[in-house]
């Protein structure tokens, strides 16, 4: 199958390997183009992500990296639905997939690519999801993998990164800045990043494809945006179905921000794009200061009629409990803000109840702490007033990377309580048989046990109760 990369822009074209994402004449995105006459349905008899090779760019059969991804569930949200006061509902579950997260399409693919180019090491910038589903994938295919991630990525996410064999690097405060060190670093690297390999688009862009094979009669698809990778994935994945007959009509786009990184602004009918210089959100996978596809993200709007969504990090919380509720997802907080979109357009009337919409559920809650502060209520009941619980669970969570130390524990959890009142909670949960003590020198370090893996897997269940 003939496959090149076309600027969005200018309509340049450039050989589709090695992927690059900005045109060198104009600095226009550039995208993979296919001659879809070529293609045949059905795609192929493989399950998951990987069902659609033909519409992929070609990966050799022995370089293919795949861990299940994709194949995820679309789930009919019956009791979310009457929440909202009826109409049909439908969740896209992307926390199905094998690190949790719909990064893990991009990764398979990308890291597929870099072994059949050759690359014996990769580089990315990631706020999380992606660095922790790139450094799974290069585990298995054995390559080195090196995550530039900003300086506030949480430390569940950080643990999966670890836990893979990544090397992380920390740099500048939001995404912007990693993206911009991960360009900066790349020279020896394949460069991985999201915004910067184009083949995140086509991996992605699966999830429409499943969605609307499962539904041809879907009228709405809300997804989260930050950098407007995602959303542009998601267009693009729409439009191959209309142009292979898959659907006969093309769903609304409507995209969702946080009202404190509002980089996508409605404008007389048409979508603007705008720099944010100081981001308030506690949905960090959606800030970004100027997004990259910000543009292509703006046209997927305008060409759908569909429109830009803002909404609170409140908002956001209250959507995540009632989707843990509901449905028993827990999502992290930028996944929940689809719901917390469609919550506000059906109350305000610009969703219908006779209306299909689809929420895309990027990634599991069980990746972002600061639901539990949050489901804790400001620590006047739940899980922070239970015995210092949420002390406890910060303190196994860092321990989960790496042992460590009295000293360097106090500093993870941000030193907000006395040295004195860890090591409490360090004696409580040795009692308990969670963590154990030894000694490298006259320094006393402290390591979790089997015992204590366990209880902490059992613990981020637990937290879907509140």
């Amino acid at each position: 199958m003939n496959v090149d990369l076309r600027c969005t822009l200018c309509g340049s074209e450039k050989k589709p390997f090695p992927p690059v994402a900005r045109c060198d004449k104009c600095g226009g995105i550039l995208d993979y183009v296919y001659d879809y006459l070529e293609i045949k349905l059905p795609y192929s008899d493989r399950r998951g992500m990987w069902r659609y090779r033909p519409i992929l760019p070609p990966i050799s059969e022995e370089n293919i990296v795949s861990m299940g991804e994709g194949g995820t569930p679309l789930r009919e949200a019956k009791e979310l639905a009457e929440a909202m006061g009826g109409g049909k509902v439908l969740l896209k579950d992307e926390t199905a997939n094998p690190t949790n997260s719909y990064r893990d399409r991009a990764a398979s693919l990308i890291v597929s690519n870099a072994l059949d180019v050759g690359a014996k090491k990769l580089i990315c910038a990631s706020y999380g999801n992606f660095g922790a589903s790139a450094a799974a994938y290069c585990a298995k295919a054995k390559i080195k993998c090196t995550i530039i991630t900003p300086r506030n990525v949480n430390v569940s996410k950080l643990a999966q990164m670890y836990i893979y064999g990544g090397h992380i690097v920390r740099s500048g405060d939001v995404i912007d800045d990693a993206i911009a060190e991960a360009e900066r670093a790349a020279d020896g690297y394949y460069q991985a990043t999201p915004e910067l390999n184009p083949l995140s688009v086509e991996a992605q862009k699966t999830i429409s494809h499943e969605v609307l094979e499962a539904c041809r009669n879907v009228d709405v698809i809300i997804v989260p945006t930050g950098t407007g990778n995602t959303a542009y994935s998601i267009w693009k994945g729409v439009k191959e179905c209309l142009t292979l007959g898959v659907v006969d009509h093309i769903p609304r786009m409507v995209l969702v921000q946080p009202d404190g990184c509002a980089t996508l602004i409605n404008e007389g009918g048409k979508v603007r794009v705008r720099r944010v210089e100081k981001p308030a959100t506690a949905a960090s996978p959606l800030v970004s200061l100027m997004p990259a596809y910000g543009l292509l993200a703006a046209r997927a709007v305008e060409e759908s009629g569909g429109f830009i969504v803002t909404v609170t990090d409140m908002e956001i919380i209250e959507a995540e409990k009632l989707l843990a509720k509901a449905e028993g997802i827990f999502s992290e907080p930028a996944s929940a803000a689809s719901v917390a979109c469609l919550r506000k357009m059906k109350d305000e009337g610009f969703i219908d109840h006779s209306e299909v919409a689809v929420c895309l559920i990027t990634a599991s809650g069980l990746k972002d702490p600061y639901i539990i502060d949050a489901l804790a209520d400001g620590g006047r009941r739940g899980v922070k007033s239970r015995g210092g619980f949420k002390t406890k669970f910060e303190i196994l969570r860092f321990l989960e990377i790496g042992e460590s130390y009295g000293y360097e524990i106090w500093k993870s959890i941000g030193k907000r309580l006395s040295i004195q009142a860890v090591y409490q909670h360090l004696g409580e949960l040795q009692e308990r048989g969670l963590i154990e003590e030894y000694y490298r020198g006259r320094r006393k370090y402290f390591k979790l046990t089997q015992r204590g893996r366990r209880v902490l897997r059992a613990l981020e269940e637990v937290s879907l109760i509140f």
